[in-house]
């Protein structure tokens, strides 16, 4: 599954450190049709966001089935949401991008998935500072505050973790 240009989560200047951060973070992507779309306007619920180029789409394979077994077993259901996110800058070129959209769209048919496309690098500057070249995850609460992020492939642990958060996020109350 090609959701590895869609996949990569905040990086260490977003790793969280300190305490969670309370205001959300945006950018500006594409959709597959060429559509500029904020990322803010996703955030409704928790999520959980991938940044992936597409050498990295497979890396986290386990975390995302994870995710759908989740969803599968009503667990979380429709109460999460799950953003790709490709990392795809340095095809923002004729006729590479042409090529690049085709491909997306070819595969959002295939999976029924939404994948959206970071052709400006907008993930890879601050607020985010995602790594361009790997797949980071991002956990972000319904506000879109980033509560942890994951770079590279997750440990089993890590992705007993992320699903944990992700499940105190479902428990806790909604904001208004």
């Amino acid at each position: 599954m090609w959701l590895g240009p869609a996949v990569t989560v905040l990086a260490a200047a977003v790793a969280m450190a300190g305490p969670p951060r309370e205001t959300s973070l945006d950018a500006t992507v594409e959709t597959s049709s060429g559509e500029p779309l904020h990322l803010a306007s996703l955030w409704n619920r928790p999520t959980v966001l991938f940044y992936e180029d597409r050498d990295s789409t497979t890396l986290n394979q386990h975390v995302k089935d994870a995710l759908a077994a989740a969803g599968r077993e009503g667990a979380m259901g429709e109460s999460v949401g799950v953003v790709a996110v490709a990392a795809v800058g340095e095809w923002n070129w004729f006729p590479a991008r042409s090529f690049v959209l085709a491909a997306v769209r070819d595969l959002e048919r295939k999976y029924r998935i939404r994948v959206y496309l970071d052709f400006a690098g907008s993930l890879a500057r601050a607020p985010w500072n995602l790594p361009p070249r790997s797949s980071t995850v991002v956990l972000l609460d319904a506000r879109g505050a980033p509560r942890r992020s994951w770079r590279g492939k997750l440990s089993p642990d890590e992705v007993r973790t992320l699903l944990d958060e992700v499940g105190q996020l479902l428990a806790a109350p909604r904001p208004e």
